[in-house]
């Protein structure tokens, strides 16, 4: 309840998971909805990718509370950029990092990062709005089975508690809560959502 009391001054506390999935135990093969292609990673379509995160983040928990990102398309494109230049996740590995395609547009994404020799971190999933029903689960699935085949034991990543689709899915594939920790960031007037 208190989260929810600072929603209304600007000020928004949550309780993120930290996740992981030992890769020993993934079972469950990617199956891609029809009309749908998994493409590698091209940086030279980010102004796509950073629309497709926009849009993917509007109105929901992890916009607001990543709100210096989510809240525009430059921010969107500044996630990347800190991502692929200055290893905000790790080591940016635009090997595992993948693209979901629809006759030729992008409409998903999975970005990931190597930690260690044999760990990597999923920093970012996102499907426009327009495209979810199961290829969000493909997409990632993908990105899972590349570092399974490559010799990682681990993959972690982060996920706010009361973004339970999200929570749901990764749960779903075998990840487990090893920690929680809170996050507080200050909205602008613009910004707060409604509670």
């Amino acid at each position: 309840m208190i989260p929810h009391l600072l929603d209304r001054v600007g000020i928004m506390y949550r309780w993120r998971a930290a996740m992981r999935l030992v890769l020993a135990d993934l079972e469950e093969l990617p199956h891609l909805p029809a009309g749908y292609e998994i493409a590698p990673w091209d940086a030279a379509r980010l102004d796509e990718v950073a629309e497709v995160d926009y849009c993917a983040y509007q109105g929901t928990i992890d916009g607001s509370l990543y709100h210096s990102y989510f809240a525009s398309r430059e921010g969107c494109k500044r996630m990347w950029h800190e991502a692929i230049s200055a290893g905000r996740f790790g080591r940016f590995d635009a090997e595992r990092t993948l693209l979901l395609m629809r006759q030729g547009q992008i409409c998903g994404d999975v970005m990931a990062s190597q930690t260690g020799p044999r760990d990597a971190f999923i920093g970012n999933l996102a499907v426009h709005p327009e495209h979810r029903g199961g290829t969000g689960r493909a997409l990632l699935l993908n990105c899972l089975w590349r570092y399974k085949q490559s010799g990682y034991e681990r993959v972690n990543l982060a996920v706010t508690y009361e973004n339970q689709r999200a929570f749901h899915l990764y749960e779903s594939l075998g990840f487990r809560v090893m920690g929680r920790f809170p996050i507080v960031t200050r909205q602008s007037r613009a910004n707060r959502r409604t509670v």
